[in-house]
């Protein structure tokens, strides 16, 4: 009985050594998609998807990234999160100069092309058709976007207008030569030489300056425009004053007028007399209005 177990396992490490040598293991990591090539049967057309996978042992697997994937060009090591890396950066021409833009490009090859991919490039995996070809191919194709703009464009105003017009060059590009889709090309940063540098500088201060006495212009409009209507209300408020005064003064004038009617009605000579006779009894003499001479009573 024991020597059958014996023998059983020795077929059994027999079979599974057997089959090793017909199948091997690999494993395809996430957002990636393997190509396989056999001896017999050439290119296969069916990928292999992410996961682990059992191939022939003299198979080659090649994977390629569907899932987006992100190339930096830049002369900024901080943009690769680094300390220190090769320098990338796009040499662009200008309408008006050169600039040195430092660009993200993401992108992803199409799933339904990596089979043709791979014998149009003798076996080269997705990295190594970037690494080698498309990476300069990108550079190249910005070049020929770039000069359609001027460098204030570039630097400043049109940023997000000449990163569109980069993703769509390179879509028209790289999809038909490299099966290779751009999602976005965005410009992370601009550099000029320095005498293009102070142009811009002189050509952006004279802006401003001229924005600043636009604005100027416009602040004294406006007080003017408050002194003016401060004015009228200040003479608004003084004609009104005026008015209330005079009509205070015909008031008061009126009264006097009508309080003096009022005496003058009631002067009668019957009054005088006894005014006349209060002031005998009182002094013992009357006073004439209109004469020089005050009589006594009695004289």
């Amino acid at each position: 009985m024991k020597s059958k177990g014996i023998s059983g396992l020795i077929i059994a490490i027999a079979v599974a050594a057997g089959i090793y040598t017909v199948m091997r293991f690999t494993y395809i990591g996430q957002g990636q998609v393997g190509v396989v090539w056999s001896m017999k049967d050439g290119v296969q057309e069916e990928v292999l998807s992410p996961g682990a996978h059992f191939v022939g042992p003299f198979d080659k697997v090649k994977e390629y990234p569907v899932s987006q994937q992100q190339l930096v060009l830049s002369n900024n090591p901080s943009d690769y999160g680094k300390k220190d890396h090769e320098d990338w950066h796009v040499d662009a021409p200008a309408d008006g100069g050169m600039v040195k833009m430092n660009l993200t490009v993401n992108y992803n090859f199409i799933p339904d092309r990596v089979v043709s991919l791979y014998s149009k490039f003798n076996g080269m995996d997705g990295d190594a058709i970037v690494d080698g070809m498309v990476q300069n191919s990108i550079i190249a194709y910005i070049k020929e976007v770039t000069p359609q703009f001027s460098v204030m464009d570039i630097y400043s105003t049109k940023r997000s207008e000449v990163s569109q017009a980069i993703t769509e060059y390179l879509n028209s590009k790289l999809q038909a030569e490299y099966g290779i889709n751009i999602a976005s090309a965005l410009i992370i940063d601009v550099q000029l030489d320095e005498a293009l540098q102070q142009k811009v500088q002189a050509k952006e201060q004279a802006k401003q300056d001229a924005e600043k006495a636009e604005l100027d212009k416009q602040t004294a409009i406006a007080q003017a425009e408050v002194k003016k209507v401060n004015a009228e209300a200040d003479a608004q408020v003084a004609v009104e004053k005026a008015k209330g005064e005079a009509e205070v003064q015909r008031i008061t004038a009126e009264a006097e007028a009508n309080a003096n009617r009022v005496i003058s009605q009631s002067i009668t000579p019957e009054l005088i007399q006894m005014k006349e006779a209060e002031a005998r009894e009182k002094h013992g003499w009357v006073t004439v209005q209109g004469g020089t001479a005050i009589v006594k009573a009695g004289e």
